[in-house]
């Protein structure tokens, strides 16, 4: 009987985790099942949406090696005007190209998207803007990230989304949005995560 009882807590506590993921909300710490952890900055209507990663670091878009530099990824489109729509899971197929295409050795800003495994990923321009406009409106983000031992957002942030062969797109906290050399430059990258 104590046994039959212990189950049944167990089960009880087991399906409250659970619905308390499901119902994450903006600004939440989100726990995922690999036990890494991201800040919710959007949830969609039907339950799922993007965590943000704790970390960010510096890094290029592309290395050059062997003479061989700016190699357009040529399952990207390449974006005139970055887009500003969310466009949600973009930026995880974007990653997956780059890396296919140019390796993890010439790919550092995709690679370090995914330290934490292969789920996070470089967002696209539209999700970075997204995060961003999220973050500006509402501080449970950025207070958030301070909480749970991450960062803020401050600076500028590498995208997925390319201009053409040499540049790629880059969006600032504030909401800019600038192309910029994927070679010459070492900004932050702040992978992101869907749930």
């Amino acid at each position: 009987m104590k046994t039959l009882k212990l189950l049944s807590f167990l089960l009880f506590i087991a399906s409250f985790s659970l619905n308390a993921q499901q119902n994450a909300k903006v600004g939440d710490l989100y726990t995922f099942d690999d036990n890494t952890k991201g800040v919710v900055f959007y949830v969609g209507e039907d339950g799922r949406g993007l965590a943000v990663s704790l970390e960010q670091e510096k890094r290029r878009w592309e290395e050059e090696t062997n003479f061989v530099y700016c190699q357009d990824i040529v399952t990207i489109a390449n974006e005139k005007d970055v887009a500003t729509n969310l466009n949600v899971g973009l930026g995880k197929s974007n990653t997956a190209y780059i890396i296919q295409q140019l390796g993890e050795n010439r790919a550092p800003a995709a690679k370090y998207s995914r330290k934490n495994g292969a789920e996070w990923y470089l967002p696209s321009a539209g999700e970075m803007f997204y995060l961003v406009a999220c973050a500006n409106l509402e501080n449970d983000i950025d207070k958030a990230l301070e909480v749970a031992g991450g960062k803020k957002l401050n600076g500028w942030y590498w995208t997925s989304s390319e201009y053409n062969n040499g540049d790629a797109w880059r969006i600032a906290h504030n909401g800019k949005k600038k192309r910029c050399s994927k070679l010459a430059t070492r900004i932050y990258v702040r992978a992101i995560r869907m749930f």
